[in-house]
Parts: C-alpha cells; structure tokens; sequence
C-alpha cells in the first residue's frame, strides 16, 4: 500500500492545453471522404485557431438508398381516420408519418417575401407539423416555437396557413 502512493506521488503530470470553453465552440459536420482530406481539414483549422470542432460523418449507403425493407407497405397517416387529419393536406412533400426528417415550413399568408423555416426532428413528422400549427395558432401558448413567434409579429389573430416539406430523411 505504502509502495503505490509513493509510486503515484512520483509519477509526472500533465498539463492540458488551455481549450476554448465548450460553449465559444461550434460544431462542423461534414461528409467522410478520405482520411488525407479529414487530416487536412482538422489540421487547418487547428492551425488557424478557429473555434470549430469539424466531425466526419459518413454518407448514405447504396444499400440505404436502393433498399427498402417493406417495399409493399403502404404509407398511412399516423390518425385513426386520415380524412380527418389536419397535417396530412397541409404536406407538399412526403408523408405524414416518416421518422427522423428535415423538413421546410413555408408560411402562405407572406406572399411576396416567403417567409420559411427548417427543422429537424427525430419523431414523425406529423407530431411536429402538429406542434407548429398550434403555435401558430395560439401564438402565446408557446412563445419558444419559431413558428408562434412568426405568427405573433406578423399575422396576429390570423388562421394558422402553413405547408409542410420533406428535404432530407435519416
């Protein structure tokens, strides 16, 4: 016992290099090609000081593009009865039940300057296009939505006119 705190007394420290706070760093997701071009670009912004934290992910597989595991299904609306869904009718591209999408909301009431907004989300996007009509209809009820806040600066007290489009899928 006596022999392993003497050996930890005597062993060397190290001293981290000061990192920027956790908070001051913005994270850069960018697609794997090479090991060569992943160095390069870490190596870069490292030489740079540049508070950027690059993370490499890698790309959709043919497998994942090409296959479907349940080509024959039918994509339904997560509602009991889909004539009665409010989110269905509102969606340009895609279905309302798809899992872990980006998805655009296009404001209609602003006609010349198209107000727009991105999402992401990992659940279906009927639940999310649900939360966003509500905030846009009850602004108040939910002042963190972009969506609410839109509606409460530009189109106080108006019927929430929105549509709803897939760009990307996981």
């Amino acid at each position: 016992k006596q022999w392993y705190q003497r050996r930890v007394a005597v062993g060397t420290t190290r001293h981290k290099a000061k990192r920027p706070n956790r908070n001051d760093v913005v994270t850069l997701c960018l697609p794997y090609t090479t090991k060569y071009d992943s160095n390069r670009i870490r190596n870069f912004i490292k030489s740079k000081n540049y508070p950027i934290t690059p993370i490499f992910t890698p790309g959709k597989s043919l497998r994942n593009i090409l296959c479907n595991s349940r080509p024959l299904d039918k994509n339904k609306c997560t509602q009991s009865n889909p004539k009665l869904c409010k989110v269905c009718p509102k969606i340009i591209k895609g279905q309302c039940n798809t899992k872990g999408v980006v998805y655009e909301v296009t404001c209609l009431e602003c006609r010349g300057d198209k107000s727009t907004y991105i999402g992401e989300t990992s659940r279906t996007l009927h639940s999310r296009a649900s939360e966003h009509l509500r905030a846009a209809a009850n602004p108040s009820s939910q002042q963190n939505n972009a969506i609410g806040q839109h509606y409460a600066k530009a189109h106080p007290g108006a019927a929430a006119n929105l549509s709803f489009r897939i760009l990307d899928q996981n």
